[in-house]
Formats: structure tokens, C-alpha cells, sequence
């Protein structure tokens, strides 16, 4: 079976937006499941734009694994999504039976384009894993921020969030292991170069005075 898709024909991403609705038994938005989906999953496994949640919450509407209500937001329409038994049970059953077995294939495509760089400037290279750097960091200060925001709001404390929070603190190390190791890979690249990390020291090489051998008795 592919792992983009399960026996029933759904992708696994509509299995994200279903557990991202019943996460706190709310009605959402489209916009706001995209959001939810970025604070939460989006930290280990997919981060999507609000027409991929629009068309996964179609296909979970024709299935009847989750229901939609009109509203007003001020002077707007909007709708409204949450679950359905049916689709909480289908939730339910899906986890259960997720084989465990599935290899886990990260794919990084700035490892990959680093491993490709052979003969190229290593400034272009250092300056992509800079720049990788940087939106790591972004990533790691929201998933410290989505940690704060739910203990501020008491869901930490709720045992049923349980096991998603031991996710999100799973992804909060693997994000600092991540500035760990791109931080040691860019600094053994710029090795030799006009960036090297050792000329970010300015201290005073000193000497070595070495002791004068004396002639044995």
C-alpha cells in the first residue's frame, strides 16, 4: 500500500485534517484547520496550503466523516467543518491498524542539493544552509511558541492531548538536533574559506615557548 494512501482510497492527509478537527472537538475553518495543521503536524509531516485542507475536507464531506455548517464572521460567510461519529470511528480505526513497519524516508532537498554541489563555490553553498538555518530557527521559535500558547490555554493539562504533546516536544528536539547538525555541516564547508568559523575569533595567537633540553648530567 502506498503511504500516500490508505485501503479506503483517502490519502493520509485527509486523515490529518480529520484528526486536526477532532483534536479539540471544535468547528473550524478551512483557513483555520491550515493553521491548526501548521502547529501541529506541520513540524513533522505536512504543512498545507488552505486548497489542499478545502479539497481533503471535500472528500471527507462525501464520505460523511465530517459535517459543514454556514456561518457569519462579522459581515462575512463563512463554513464551518467539524467531524462526524463516522468519521471520528473511521479516525479511530485508521490509527489502529496504521502498519508500523513503514520505512521512514526523510527527503531534505538541502542536504541533497549540498551533496550535488561538488565543484561549486562554497560560498553559494554556506549561504544556503544559512539560509536554512534561518527558517529553522523560525520553525523551532513557532513550535516553542504553539508549547507556550497551550499551556497559557490549559490544553497541555487535558490527558487526552496527551500523546500530541509528546509529538510536539519529539519535533521540538528534532528541530534543535536539525540547527545542531546544519550548523557543524556549514562550519566543515566553510572550513578554509574567507568564512571559516575560526576567523570569527579575534583573540591573540600568542606562542609556545618550549623548554631548552638540558644535557643529561
Amino acid at each position: 500500500m502506498s503511504p500516500a494512501r490508505t485501503s479506503n482510497g483517502l490519502p493520509v492527509t485527509a486523515y490529518l485534517v480529520l484528526g486536526v478537527l477532532a483534536a479539540n472537538d471544535e468547528q473550524l475553518t478551512a483557513g483555520e484547520v491550515k493553521m491548526r495543521a501548521e502547529l501541529s503536524v506541520g513540524h513533522f509531516y505536512w504543512s498545507p496550503s488552505v486548497s489542499h485542507v478545502r479539497r481533503e475536507l471535500n472528500r471527507l464531506l462525501e464520505r460523511g466523516m465530517v459535517s459543514e455548517t454556514a456561518a457569519q464572521s462579522g459581515k462575512r460567510a463563512i463554513t464551518l467543518y467539524e467531524t462526524t461519529d463516522a468519521g471520528l470511528d473511521a479516525l479511530r480505526r485508521w490509527v489502529q491498524h496504521f502498519p508500523g513497519h513503514d520505512q521512514v524516508v526523510i527527503k531534505h532537498p538541502v542536504i541533497l542539493r549540498t551533496w550535488l554541489a561538488r565543484g561549486e563555490d562554497p560560498e553559494r553553498v554556506i549561504d544556503t544552509l544559512d539560509r536554512h538555518l534561518e527558517s529553522t530557527r523560525a520553525r523551532l521559535d513557532e513550535a516553542l511558541w504553539s508549547r507556550q500558547r497551550s499551556r497559557d490555554l490549559g490544553i497541555i493539562d487535558d490527558p487526552d492531548q496527551r500523546f500530541s504533546f509528546a509529538v510536539l516536544d519529539y519535533a521540538i528536539r528534532g528541530l534543535y538536533a536539525e540547527i545542531s547538525n546544519i550548523s557543524q555541516l556549514r562550519d566543515e564547508i566553510a572550513s578554509g574559506t574567507s568564512r571559516d568559523p575560526v576567523k570569527r575569533v579575534r583573540r591573540a595567537k600568542g606562542q609556545i615557548r618550549r623548554r631548552e633540553r638540558r644535557a643529561p648530567g
